[in-house]
């Protein structure tokens, strides 16, 4: 049950991933339309930087999920990988329990900041684009990172109880030694 929990969550990870990794797409489209449209016609894109701050929350926050479960963001595991066995995974425990207390203290006012911009018709003050969007990544992309770190909860704990069950859906950190070229 476990394995379908994280197969169907890195599928909805991997989608705002995507739409993360579209966003910079465009953004760097964008850029690039109003460097020409600047230098060659004197004529810079009106509202690109309205838009560009507003997809920095959209391309940051909706991937952070993923990033989490690939293991790609940065960690401080010195002392965890030290503790091996049960003691090894009671550090994990605690330590997502942390993660996960934080994500739930700061998710309740990234849901109000985006009901706030969507009832009063919040807009950029350049061109007047609607922040919502934006202001509604915030919400979604640390409510999958709830979920991602819910589940590994759940993991740890069986983890705990029976060391010997295989750790479903945990991040693997990259071994930097590993990594270099030779």
């Amino acid at each position: 049950m476990l394995d379908k929990l994280d197969r169907a969550l890195m599928r909805v990870e991997y989608l705002t991933a995507w739409i993360a990794g579209l966003t910079i797409f465009v953004v760097m489209l964008l850029v690039t339309a109003e460097v020409l449209m600047r230098r060659l016609f004197n004529a810079p894109i009106q509202g690109q930087i309205d838009f560009i701050s507003m997809a920095m929350v959209t391309f940051s926050l909706l991937c952070i999920s993923h990033c989490y479960r690939q293991a790609g963001h940065i960690r401080m595991d010195m002392l965890q990988k030290l503790a091996r066995g049960r003691l090894g995974w009671v550090t994990h425990l605690f330590a997502t329990l942390v993660a996960l207390f934080v994500v739930v203290a700061i998710l309740p006012g990234t849901w109000t900041h985006f009901m706030r911009a969507w009832d009063l018709g919040d807009t950029t003050i350049g061109v007047g684009l609607p922040t919502w969007p934006s202001k509604l990544a915030a919400p979604v992309g640390l409510g999958i990172l709830a979920l991602r770190l819910g589940l590994e909860i759940w993991v740890f704990g069986r983890l705990i109880l029976n060391d010997r069950l295989a750790p479903v859906g945990i991040p693997e950190p990259p071994n930097p030694l590993e990594d270099m070229d030779a």
